[in-house]
């Protein structure tokens, strides 16, 4: 299917859903907007599976957080350690460590063993890899927070990546047949990711610690998730990269809009006054192809104090609730996401997936330390990872600021 194609299919689909709500045919307008969405999951399918293509036809990539070696010349015991990062086995004597008890069964120490053996003797990683299920919970909750680190497009390739950026392209032209094709525009630059690390910790009693296993791994991946969470969004939207080299930061999206050549991409508003004519100026700056896919991404004070009270020329609201998706709510047919990395007033239109991309060099492991005289223990989340925008023209922010060096992310989530 061709991109043309599935737009005109969309469009067909959604005109049909509006005129069958305007007949006030709800369930059958429900069905046709099941169709927008099979039609939708198709096309993302066909796209990633492009994209899973292109990379594998330039670069190889590795197993998370694995050597390239462990990915390529051992398959076998790389997809066993695999295997046993995400047993019951090893969650509970991941578990049990991270509670300071000791007494292991012969399974769970096999376990442990096998993964510690892999990682902290091979790569030198000291911290303890997480389990999988841990880890994916820590990054669900992360991503409840700040979706739009969710969104961008990720790899998990040890060591530097480059990556090549668009800057400027020219149009493409017709010729006649005896005139000789003239020398493209295109422009192109690259970036490369190198690897930030990123490392929080929470503290917890002693006490605390004596919890059943049952509760306490649910309440590590929601302490770790708002504190690895905050670091990982503030990274993908705010953080300092080029702005400050004294930093060792991903550039993040509303820094690199700000830091652009004459600010193309930014439009400032007065407080208290966002507009239509705001917005859907905004939503005119982000370059064709990026439409699919592209939502709007604000705190939940600009949502409420600012989206949700535009009104049209006719003094309709043009913030929509989603019949499809309840909870959520549509401006302009953009998807409107709650993150908590944006400031007050700032509304970022936004592909992430196309326009930011971030490579983890390794995926997040944790480290213990007690403090028997305050009798707690700290557990450190460590991660590495490092991010640039693609390209600008896939985001346009809206702000009622001026350009401030960005700041480090608030650690009291």
């Amino acid at each position: 299917m061709k991109r043309k194609e599935y737009l005109e299919n969309r469009k067909m689909l959604m005109d049909e859903a509006q005129n069958l709500i305007n007949e006030g045919k709800a369930e059958e307008a429900q069905n046709k907007m099941k169709e927008v969405e099979a039609l939708d999951d198709k096309w993302e399918a066909q796209a990633q599976a492009q994209a899973n293509f292109d990379a594998l036809n330039k670069e190889p990539m590795a197993f998370k957080g694995m050597p390239m070696e462990a990915a390529f010349g051992k398959d076998e015991k790389a997809k066993k350690i695999e295997d046993v990062i995400a047993s019951d086995n090893y969650l509970h004597a991941w578990a049990k460590t991270m509670q300071g008890i000791t007494t292991l069964t012969d399974e769970e120490k096999k376990a442990y063993d096998l993964v510690d053996e892999a990682f902290t003797h091979t790569t030198g990683n000291t911290g303890i890899v997480i389990p999988t299920t841990v880890a994916k919970g820590i990054w669900e909750e992360a991503a409840n927070l700040y979706p739009y680190f969710n969104d961008i497009s990720k790899t998990y390739v040890n060591g530097v990546l480059s990556m090549v950026q668009e800057d400027t392209s020219s149009d493409a032209g017709w010729y006649e047949e005896a005139k000789a094709t003239e020398d493209g525009k295109e422009a192109f630059k690259t970036f490369t990711l190198n690897g930030c690390e990123l490392s929080r910790a929470i503290t917890v009693s002693w006490k605390l610690k004596e919890m059943a296993m049952d509760d306490f791994i649910p309440y590590i991946k929601r302490r770790m998730g708002k504190k690895m969470g905050a670091a990982a969004g503030y990274g993908a939207t705010h953080g300092a990269g080029n702005a400050n080299k004294a930093k060792p930061e991903p550039v993040g999206v509303v820094t690199a809009l700000r830091e652009e050549k004459d600010h193309p991409q930014v439009i400032v508003y007065e407080a208290g006054k966002l507009t239509y004519t705001s917005l859907t100026n905004a939503r005119s700056k982000i370059k064709s192809g990026y439409s699919v896919g592209l939502k709007i991404y604000a705190n939940n004070d600009t949502i409420w104090n600012a989206l949700a009270n535009v009104l049209d020329a006719n003094k309709r609201p043009i913030f929509i609730q989603d019949p499809s998706n309840p909870g959520k709510f549509r401006v302009l047919g953009c998807m409107v996401e709650e993150d908590a990395s944006m400031k007050n007033g700032e509304i970022l239109f936004s592909n992430a997936a196309a326009g930011y991309h971030m490579n983890i060099n390794k995926d997040i492991t944790m480290t213990t330390e007690d403090h028997a005289k305050a009798r707690t223990t700290d557990y450190c989340g460590y991660a590495v990872m490092d991010g640039n925008v693609i390209t600008t023209k896939a985001h346009t922010l809206l702000t009622t600021e001026t350009f401030p060096v960005a700041e480090g992310p608030t650690d009291n989530q």
